[in-house]
């Protein structure tokens, strides 16, 4: 039965929040960044806008730049500064082509929450989080070789099992 192991460092990017009066609301609310950023043009100006969410739902535009039309000054702006970790993507029908039927994850470090359903739904191009919940349930993916929940959360040092059938 052939296996293969990854491993995986999980980091948590802080959260961007501004305390602010939400018009919608009528309160002091906390927006959160979504990191969808905006671009408006108005003449001969555009705008650059980071849209912010409260805990309603309301939408709040943080205007982060304005620039001229004209290109002859075009500076580029780093308006994410954090240090991503991109996580190694599984295509499982290509690796059970292989013959591989157990896919081996160690966390050598998991900073933050992570939900095991969430991280591998990011990570897995071949199943849905609905897919993956249900192999979780059926015990077709194991932390530690233990049946778990799908809202189970990573720590450091733990191993997630996948069978492959």
């Amino acid at each position: 039965m052939l296996t293969i192991t990854f491993r995986w460092k999980l980091s948590q990017l802080p959260e961007r929040t501004v305390k602010k009066h939400c018009k919608m609301c009528g309160s002091i609310s906390v927006f959160t960044d979504t990191t969808v950023r905006r671009h408006n043009a108005n003449g001969k100006n555009i705008y650059q806008y980071a849209i912010y969410k409260c805990e309603n739902n309301h939408t709040w535009n943080k205007k982060l730049a304005i620039y001229k039309t004209f290109s002859e000054h075009v500076v580029e702006v780093d308006d994410q500064k954090e240090e991503f970790l991109i996580l190694s993507t599984i295509a499982i029908s290509s690796l059970a082509e292989q013959g591989i039927k157990i896919i081996h994850i160690v966390l050598d470090d998991a900073v933050g929450k992570h939900r095991i359903d969430k991280v591998l739904a990011n990570q897995i191009e071949d199943w849905s989080r609905s897919q993956i919940i249900k192999k979780i349930e059926k015990g077709m993916i194991q932390l530690n070789d233990q049946i778990i929940k799908p809202s189970a959360r990573l720590s450091k040092g733990e191993c997630i099992s996948i069978f492959i059938d």
